[in-house]
């Protein structure tokens, strides 16, 4: 019989209780109709949700490779190391029997059903309502995330609400774009609803609902539904629950988690029993894997550029950019943050959906954009710099690059702006147009085994 690899549906994997939300790792699997009856099984259930995106399948470790080094900010310089498995994804020759896309796809469904199981059971367990609305809008928070992620690497996924039977997976298809990106905004406008502002204690670093609202500002932008975008983005970027920290470097700092630029982070421990660390990412014994267009494109003074500079210098020892350094890099227990959305983001954001609704000479969306620029250092744009919505668009763009790189949105800035052919050929590798979207795993193509329902996608 062909395993169904699409979900993992048979039992969710669940934490047992612990004194902190980071420690996630799954100690028993416990049947899944008897276990949820407390309101401490739903709290450790959704413990495992936030656990699937540590997986070193996702923002633990192959992220980098898929987003990052499949743009133009990051290269592999190592075709030998895991039969190039990571290199032929940064060449663009990746086969659809490459195991890095097969393990990604797995792991993110793995968290959609953990959310989903979540969602299922909760309303039929008595527990304190704000509490359960906070439980709720985490796992939809998560699933909404999950999702945001599949569909910007592979198109049209299928869209699974509910947690099933391996039976009913077997009728899975792929389903359109605008369906899932319509589930993502009723799961974001719903968690933002239900999260708390903040938390306390060992709560802090959850999804709160600035969480929701800055992904949901990100994923109208993303769909360039820029009118909803904007008052959104608005509240936030007006707001007083987040702020640019002076020093740009403080925001990476293992010392400084949950500090006040972030508004969601992927939180990691190192030197944990249960193996919550990860892998030096981007560390690399040869050479520099940052592409020289990304260190040339900083101007002169930025002070974002030396987190971009590999330390220690690369040799025979696992370098790493200093911006996700701390004192066990080269280990493979590390314990940064990822930062998934932070407050610079949300201001690029703002800016770029003010310009696309109504391009405006020193309006609110350069005094945006330049809030983030006097952070790093360089320069304001003028309007005469800048005297058009399309020469503002660009400028977005390339900010966007210089603030968030190695951070997991190059790649998918480039392929929303349909800018990613011309970018990467800078490079000096070539990318088919049909690659803006990966192959759908070999895996899934024969198990489901239908063309109609769930065909492989163009040119592969």
């Amino acid at each position: 019989m062909k395993k169904i690899t699409l979900l993992f549906i048979s039992l969710i994997s669940l934490s047992a209780c612990q004194k902190d939300f980071l420690d996630l790792k799954p100690l028993s699997q416990p049947n899944v109709d008897n276990f949820y009856k407390t309101a401490n099984d739903f709290g450790n259930a959704v413990n495992g949700a936030y656990d699937a995106l540590q997986s070193a399948n996702q923002y633990g470790g192959d992220f980098n490779t898929l987003i990052e080094a499949r743009g133009d900010n990051v290269l592999d310089n190592d075709p030998s190391s895991g039969s190039g498995l990571r290199y032929n994804i940064d060449r663009f020759i990746e086969p659809t029997t490459n195991t890095v896309l097969r393990d990604t796809w797995g792991s993110l469904y793995t968290g959609i059903n953990r959310c989903n199981l979540i969602l299922d059971k909760i309303d039929g367990v008595t527990m304190d309502a704000t509490l359960k609305a906070r439980y709720k809008g985490e796992a939809q928070f998560i699933r909404a995330l999950s999702y945001f992620n599949l569909v910007r690497l592979w198109g049209k996924v299928p869209l699974v609400l509910t947690a099933g039977t391996t039976t009913e997976a077997r009728s899975f298809s792929r389903n359109e774009v605008a369906d899932i990106y319509a589930a993502i905004e009723k799961d974001l406008t719903a968690a933002a609803a239900g999260l708390p502002v903040s938390y306390t204690g060992n709560d802090i670093g959850r999804a709160t609902t600035g969480s929701a609202k800055g992904l949901l500002g990100k994923v109208y932008v993303t769909e360039k539904k820029y009118d909803l975008a904007v008052p959104l983005l608005r509240d936030l970027v007006n707001g007083t629950t987040y702020q640019l920290l002076p020093n740009i470097a403080d925001v990476f700092l293992v010392t400084n988690k949950n500090n006040a630029e972030l508004l969601f982070a992927v939180k990691f421990k190192k030197g944990g029993l249960l193996g919550e660390g990860h892998g030096s990412w981007f560390g690399t014994s040869i050479g520099d894997p940052i592409e020289p267009s990304l260190r040339t494109a900083y101007p002169a003074g930025d002070k974002r550029l030396p987190l971009t500079v590999m330390i220690p210098v690369p040799t025979s020892i696992n370098a790493v950019p200093r911006k996700y350094y701390d004192e066990l890099s080269g280990t493979n227990d590390v314990g940064n943050d990822f930062p998934v959305l932070r407050f610079a983001d949300v201001i690029l954001l703002y800016a770029e959906a003010l310009n696309e609704v109504g391009y405006q000479a020193d309006g609110d969306a350069f005094k945006a954009l330049n809030r983030v620029r006097t952070r790093a250092g360089v320069a304001n744009y003028t309007a005469a710099q800048l005297a058009t919505k399309e020469a503002f668009r660009t400028a977005i763009i390339n900010e966007r690059r210089l603030e968030l790189a190695l951070e997991s949105d190059r790649w998918f800035d480039l392929i929303r702006t349909g800018a990613a052919v011309d970018a990467i050929k800078v490079t000096g590798i070539t990318m088919p147009p049909y690659r803006t979207v990966y192959p759908v795993p070999q895996s899934e193509i024969d198990v489901y085994n239908n063309k109609t329902t769930f065909p492989q996608n163009d040119g592969y």
